[in-house]
């Protein structure tokens, strides 16, 4: 057998090779259904499924020789029920697939406004939108590529047919780059391109709306509680009682006063205690100003980051039920307070002005000097310091009293300030997240001397800020000749414990002396209203919060999370272009029902129908993927078939078999002789 006949025995068909005027002598041949497996010649040719449509003789015929393939008869549609079954299911499933984003926007809207944590199936959106702009493209092309298909074809079919541009025009449009260059090159039907065109655009607008659907922001919850905190200015102080403070809490109130002085600046002049409590700011007193004033103020944070505004108390007050678990509450609430502050003036600096300054201890009705003070307070000190605080009795019960502040100086030189101690009560709104908490603004609660105006209660008071005034310079004592830790703090140095020598007062700004002592002194004073508690951070409430001296106050709570929303916008894109996309995947579905003949289009194996040069006769029923897998050994070329006239033809016609296998022979030479190669220079028909 020759080569182009081994070649060309395509699915038990025996083909006929005879030379030049004999082939009318040679019979056909049918094809031997009854033949046994061994047959050398039925291991090549058509695929094993197409053998039933197969004739029982094939003819080539061309240059010299008489060659043909004929493909037999056979039905429509005559694929397996299984591959049948699984065609129409995935026909089906396509169609259904718009349907999903459908549900996803349905989703998306029952999303709205919900809080990302507590969602159940939120972050599955988030996914599904994230993945978007790459699944719509691909279902988009999926199901308006099969309808621009089965739309070619149904149109084929119909009794007036269709225009070849417009066939051309639909057929082509497998894509939006696609639809457009035959747009620009067909240039018959504008405006079948155009509307194609704008079917395609809705696909990348559907896949940017999906991923715009969703939008994370915050969202805020609004309630109110009840929370706790100390009611110091009800509360006893331990200085009232001195043996009972030697004994007691002389100890906490000893490491506190020094610890809150040694911590670093940034500490003191945060919004915070050591503890992580709350301080209150010093309100802006003047003597001079309107007492009747009842406006809130707002607090300046940066001043007092700044150090330019103070703090009553290096220690804060003890907030509880305070649940700052989540990182976004906000915890707005008001609490009252007291503390005394100084409004303190220079009325002496010599020796000899400290025995002109005579007043009358409280609740001792001894007449007594500075000078006085001063040598009891030095001689045989344990703990000596550069300064001394002593109270001097108010006139009348109601009456402001006063404190004498000296300070030693170098020279021989004393320092003596006279500072008016005024009991100053005063709301402030507090605002605490988990980061801390920081004051927000302040109002003055008018109050005479003391809070409670009961006349036991106000002696106990004097006489235990007499007591707390003289314990205050030995609570950071300094060596000979250096100042103490406390008037290195009212001086503001940066290190209060470096063993500075004796302060210079005569250029300082007693206002901010008034501000630092205030701060100074209250740290000790509200030490000694709480010594217990005063170490305490909890935010826990206790059993019975009445017991322990606290007060309640209405927290407005605001809850800061992340929610969903939706881009009601971008949804009605979503759900438009989803609407055209779905009306796609019916009309395909439904056009690939009604479609009753083979699928030709766009199969380069469709060019052999019917094709005088191609030499394959039958097979009209074939889909262009079956005729492509019946002929898959079959090699084409687009070439001269008409090469000894003058006028060429060019033309798809089948190659006999490839020039290696006719080698030098005869028979391959006569056979490359029926086509030529084309030519720029030729003429063609």
């Amino acid at each position: 057998m020759s080569p182009a006949t081994q070649y060309h025995s395509i699915n038990n068909v025996d083909i006929e090779h005879a030379p030049d005027g004999q082939s009318d002598k040679i019979p056909r041949q049918r094809s031997s259904n009854n033949e046994p497996d061994g047959n050398p010649d039925s291991s090549s040719g058509l695929d094993p499924e197409a053998t039933a449509h197969d004739s029982s003789l094939s003819r080539f015929e061309g240059g010299g020789h008489s060659q043909e393939l004929r493909l037999g008869p056979g039905l429509l549609n005559q694929e397996r029920l299984a591959i049948k079954f699984l065609s129409w299911t995935w026909e089906v499933v396509l169609t259904a697939l718009p349907l999903f984003f459908f549900a996803i926007s349905i989703l998306a809207l029952r999303l709205d406004e919900q809080v990302r944590s507590t969602s159940t199936y939120g972050p599955t959106i988030e996914e599904i939108t994230r993945l978007s702009p790459t699944i719509y493209p691909v279902l988009f092309a999926m199901i308006a590529a099969r309808f621009y298909r089965n739309a070619a074809r149904w149109h084929l079919e119909r009794p007036g047919g269709i225009t070849v541009a417009s066939l051309e025009q639909i057929i082509g449009s497998s894509s939006f780059a696609s639809a457009l260059e035959r747009l620009f090159i067909i240039r018959t039907q504008p405006i079948l391109g155009v509307l194609i065109l704008s079917t395609w655009a809705m696909s990348p607008l559907g896949g940017q709306s999906s991923s715009r659907l969703l939008r994370i922001d915050e969202k805020k919850y609004r309630s109110k509680e009840w929370i706790y905190y100390d009611i110091r200015n009800q509360e006893n102080s331990t200085f009232y009682d001195m043996d009972k403070y030697t004994y007691g809490p002389a100890d906490i109130i000893q490491a506190l006063y020094p610890s809150c002085l040694f911590s670093p600046r940034k500490q003191r002049q945060s919004s915070m205690d050591l503890l992580g409590r709350p301080k209150i700011p010093q309100w802006p007193y003047d003597s001079m100003q309107d007492i009747e004033e009842t406006a809130w103020r707002m607090v300046d944070k940066n001043a007092l980051e700044a150090g330019i505004d103070y703090y009553t108390s290096l220690i804060g007050i003890n907030v509880q039920d305070l649940n700052l678990s989540g990182s976004s509450t906000l915890y707005e609430f008001e609490v009252e307070s007291d503390y005394i502050g100084f409004d303190c003036s220079f009325i002496g600096r010599n020796v000899s002005d400290l025995e002109k300054f005579s007043f009358h201890e409280y609740d001792t009705r001894n007449e007594t000097t500075l000078a006085d003070i001063f040598a009891d307070a030095s001689a045989g000190d344990r703990r000596p310091s550069s300064f001394v605080a002593a109270l001097e009795e108010p006139i009348i019960i109601s009456a402001t009293p006063h404190m004498l502040y000296t300070s030693w100086s170098d020279g021989g030189h004393y320092y003596v300030l006279n500072c008016t101690a005024d009991n100053v009560n005063i709301r402030t709104t507090l605002a605490c997240t988990s980061q801390g908490c920081s004051p927000q603004r302040q109002l003055r609660i008018r109050n005479p001397w003391p809070a409670i105006a009961e006349g036991w209660r106000h002696h106990r008071r004097l006489y235990a800020f007499q007591n707390a005034l003289a314990e205050w310079p030995r609570l950071t004592y300094a060596r000979e000749g250096l100042a103490s830790a406390t008037e290195n703090y009212i001086a503001d140095d940066d290190n209060v414990f470096a063993d500075q020598s004796w302060q210079n007062w005569t250029e300082f700004d007693t206002k901010v002396f008034s501000r630092r002592v205030t701060t100074a002194f209250n740290t000790v004073w509200h030490a000694g209203l709480d010594w217990y508690n005063v170490t305490k951070s909890s935010l826990a409430v206790p059993e019975d919060p009445s017991k322990l001296w606290t007060n309640k106050t209405e927290a407005r709570i605001t809850r800061t999370e992340d929610a969903y929303y939706v881009n009601r916008f971008w949804m009605v894109v979503l759900m438009l272009t989803t609407t055209i996309l779905q009306v796609l995947a019916v009309g395909g579905l439904v056009l690939r029902y009604l479609i009753r003949g083979p699928d030709i289009l766009g199969y380069a194996s469709s060019l052999t129908r019917d094709n005088q040069f191609a030499s394959v006769l039958g097979g009209s029923y074939l889909d262009g993927a079956e005729r492509a897998r019946s002929l898959r050994n079959v090699r084409v070329q687009l070439a001269d078939v008409k090469p000894e006239e003058s006028c060429g033809y060019i033309a798809l016609n089948v190659v006999p078999f490839p020039a290696s296998a006719g080698g030098d022979s005869e028979e391959g030479k006569g056979e490359n002789q029926a086509s030529g190669h084309m030519e720029k220079g030729r003429m063609y028909a």
